[in-house]
């Protein structure tokens, strides 16, 4: 009996979402579509057009209506993501993944922490991945610009490779 309980508890939470979803569904087709405000134009789609050949990093784009970047790293010797003043923002190892607390491009984060630490780099991650919005993939989005396709790259170095650039473009999409 006590199985039957749990399968039914379960089982209430995705049924009564969906007959609210019914529910709202109906109402927004009777009355009309909802008003809102501050509802952006467009978006900005970002992809990747060229990744460095340097071994164990992989770079996907993180879909949002802002566009961020993941890196993952599993290479043998430390990668450091340089910020948009070409300082170091970024530090990756196998394990870790470090930010420079003191880099322009970590202070215009939206989410940043306001908090200082006695150290300028500061442990973000113990798995050698990391995701974030850089401000260069927001191009677009910052200048309203539906001219067509702009270019954007991010630097990366290491101590074997030198410094090396992903790259890719950003695209504006309308919404309406």
């Amino acid at each position: 009996m006590k199985h039957i309980e749990q399968v039914g508890a379960r089982l209430a939470a995705p049924v009564l979402f969906g007959l609210v979803s019914l529910s709202a569904s109906g109402q927004a087709g009777a009355h009309g579509a909802l008003e809102t405000e501050d509802v952006p134009d467009g978006i900005v789609k970002a992809r990747i057009a060229h990744q460095p050949d340097i071994p164990g990093l992989s770079a996907i784009i993180l879909d949002a209506p802002r566009p961020g970047i993941l890196l993952r790293y599993q290479g043998e010797e430390p990668l450091t993501v340089l910020g948009t003043d070409g300082e170091a923002f970024i530090r990756f190892t196998r394990t870790e993944v470090t930010v420079n607390t003191e880099s322009p491009s970590w202070k215009a984060l939206p989410n940043q922490s306001a908090e200082t630490s006695q150290t300028s780099w500061v442990t973000m991650s113990q798995s050698g991945a990391f995701g974030w919005l850089d401000s260069r993939l927001n191009v677009l989005h910052d200048s309203n610009s539906a001219d067509g396709p702009k270019t954007w790259s991010i630097a990366v170095t290491t101590p074997k490779n030198g410094t090396e650039r992903i790259e890719g473009q950003l695209t504006y999409m309308p919404i309406h």
